[in-house]
């Protein structure tokens, strides 16, 4: 079990408490959305003989976390990990490959009318290989993992996604107890980016304190 699984968690909670904040924009209206489905960036490492050209990164969703356990989310995200990585076909894979027949200078324009037909209309392309919210409620991205300390990841408007976050490495930081002294702690910094037009500081900061709730009692809330 990582971090990116008791961060999944806890933003599963706080979207589950605040199901205002799980959502996308429809025709410039708010959608919310019924389950928390979570979007994990999946690294892909090269191999020995072509460490850069094989190299990738893509992603994997599990879906309604906010009935998951967090032993559960790590179940699922492993498995979907380590099948991406043995080169089976993800929802995320399967739409590159549906796009793979595009020329490069019609991409954008494919990629606007089917997000626009996929979420605005709701209608589903699954027929096409275009998997029906195939970035789910939220990503997570542990830069951590690759090194990085930290970031903020752009938002992608092709995706709906309105809330991104990334984990930065555990690193021993200056930490002040409770009592006033001051210790070195493992921390790690998360990046929050999200879409103004969706939600704003008073949604982020109601998101920020069930985030302390939940990793101030791990026990309640991860098992």
């Amino acid at each position: 079990m990582s971090l990116s699984h008791l961060v999944g968690k806890a933003a599963a909670v706080a979207m589950k408490e605040r199901p205002e904040i799980n959502g996308m924009i429809r025709f410039n209206r708010i959608y919310l959305r019924k389950h928390v489905d979570l979007f994990y960036q999946v690294n892909i490492p090269g191999s020995e003989n072509d460490p850069v050209g094989k190299a990738n990164l893509t992603g994997a969703t599990v879906r309604a976390a906010e009935n998951l356990t967090v032993v559960q989310i790590a179940e699922a995200l492993n498995a979907k990990s380590q099948a991406i990585k043995k080169g089976h076909e993800s929802e995320l894979t399967k739409s590159v490959g549906a796009l793979s027949w595009v020329p490069w200078l019609l991409i954008r324009t494919v990629l606007n009318v089917s997000s626009f037909i996929n979420y605005d209309m709701g209608i589903s392309l699954t027929w096409a290989g275009m998997p029906r919210d195939a970035f789910g409620s939220i990503m997570i991205t542990n830069i951590g993992s690759m090194g990085g300390d930290t970031a903020w990841a752009p938002l992608v408007p092709y995706t709906k996604v309105p809330i991104l976050l990334t984990l930065g490495q555990v690193k021993p930081r200056p930490w002040v107890t409770e009592s006033g002294a001051v210790e070195a702690r493992p921390v790690a910094r998360i990046g929050v980016t999200f879409d103004h037009r969706f939600m704003d500081g008073s949604h982020a900061a109601a998101m920020g304190k069930i985030f302390e709730r939940c990793f101030a009692d791990p026990e309640t809330y991860f098992g």
